[in-house]
């Protein structure tokens, strides 16, 4: 689905001729997961926007944003095409966040934990911010810093759908335009928040040093990006701090910031990526 939007230099990942798809035994990429685990809830168990009704608080915190999380990989134990995996999923915390001049947020936090045969591969924590009904309106907060690689692309509604389709996510802000700018007050169709973690996870993927992995992702949502509407990826390498020094001279880990910026320059979402040597 998204592989046609990434850089050429996105790794080829090992085939089964068979089945034209991704042989069995080879790594996930990374953000994969995410597609998987559905919920079990019917149609008639969503909230009205089409999402999952049991993250939610109760009413007037009707409208919700996937305001972001922290992943860890189990470099020892990556997932892996065919394995049978499970995974686990708890409110982690409940905080509601008072705002001057404006209407509190409800913050839930979610913990998943995905485990194969092996052991645990997978931890995520999620955030998510629930809000009464407003118009988010786009905040255009720039970077002052450089990429050391970058990638344009355009999201279109194909990838959109599709997206929501593999994620079991029905979210109407993401595929029912006439909702989105009616009931939500969004210009258009809203490029999902997992889908653009998995975006960057991926551009990282393509430009990743030799014999390195990825150990974990933190990152934000700052502003919503549209359909349609051309996003850039990029990346920069970050420089070591003393106490970075002394810890990666241990496990030779490198950090990466990755941010994604829509149409007006402005930040859609950021974040720190840690990295190191496969074993």
């Amino acid at each position: 689905t998204i592989r046609p939007y990434l850089p050429a230099s996105y790794p080829r990942l090992p085939r089964d001729a068979q089945v034209s798809d991704i042989a069995e035994g080879s790594a996930m990429p990374p953000g994969a997961h995410l597609v998987y685990f559905p919920s079990s809830a019917n149609e008639f168990e969503l909230s009205t926007d089409g999402y999952l009704a049991d993250e939610a608080p109760p009413k007037p915190f009707e409208q919700r944003v996937w305001a972001g999380g922290l992943i860890e990989f189990n470099t020892a134990n990556p997932l892996r095409v065919g394995d049978l995996t499970s995974q686990t999923k708890r409110v982690e915390d409940v905080t509601i966040k008072e705002r001057a001049g404006a209407d509190p947020l409800v913050l839930v936090k979610l913990a998943l934990r995905m485990n194969n045969s092996r052991g645990a591969c997978v931890t995520e924590y999620r955030d998510l911010a629930y809000m009464k009904p407003i118009d988010l309106g786009r905040k255009i907060v720039k970077h002052n810093r450089q990429p050391d690689f970058i990638h344009k692309m355009t999201p279109s509604e194909i990838l959109l759908f599709r997206y929501s389709a593999l994620s079991w996510n029905s979210h109407r802000i993401h595929y029912d335009s006439v909702y989105a700018r009616q009931v939500e007050n969004h210009p258009g169709l809203l490029v999902h928040g997992p889908l653009t973690c998995t975006l960057l996870l991926q551009f990282l993927h393509a430009n990743m040093p030799d014999k390195m992995t990825l150990r974990s992702f933190d990152y934000r949502a700052i502003s919503p990006m549209y359909c349609q509407q051309e996003l850039h990826l990029n990346g920069r390498w970050l420089q070591p701090t003393q106490q970075d020094q002394d810890r990666s001279a241990a496990n030779g880990a490198r950090r990466c910031e990755l941010w994604a910026t829509n149409n007006e320059g402005g930040i859609a979402m950021k974040g720190i990526a840690t990295l190191v040597p496969l074993a």
